[in-house]
């Protein structure tokens, strides 16, 4: 199981980090991700998240109380994005409709080619999933 990698033109990659900043400022200030969402965001590593749960075994041990846990890890996460789900979240979040826009050109009608010893595939459609390596 291979995930194409996305080869971009430098221009590209500069309007995809213009478009994340702007992105990133609506949801923190907006709030959207909560405070125990650690997967994924710039200075909150694992060990930030196993520190904060072994604090909290501590506390709820201290006053008897018992601790419950779930683990979550959905395989292949970013390969399997539903690209309507994911407008539709946007939206439901009061994105800016510049972004949502921007967001729903940028997903729709994805292709990609295989390209093998010198040989090229036809393009084919991306389904589902975001893009790595831009």
């Amino acid at each position: 199981s291979y995930r194409p990698i996305s080869l971009l033109p430098a221009i590209s990659k500069l309007f995809e980090k213009l478009l994340l900043n702007r992105l990133l400022a609506f949801i923190n200030e907006n709030n959207i991700i909560p405070p125990e969402q650690f997967g994924f965001r710039k200075g909150h590593s694992t060990i930030h998240q196993l520190l904060r749960l072994k604090n909290k075994i501590l506390e709820h041990k201290a006053v008897s109380k018992s601790t419950a846990m779930a683990l979550l890890d959905v395989e292949k996460a970013f390969d399997n994005v539903w690209h309507d789900g994911l407008i539709y979240k946007l939206c439901l979040l009061n994105t800016p409709v510049y972004l949502v826009k921007i967001i729903r050109s940028y997903l729709k009608d994805r292709t990609f080619r295989v390209s093998l010893n010198n040989v090229e595939s036809g393009n084919c459609l991306i389904p589902a999933g975001v893009p790595q390596g831009s």
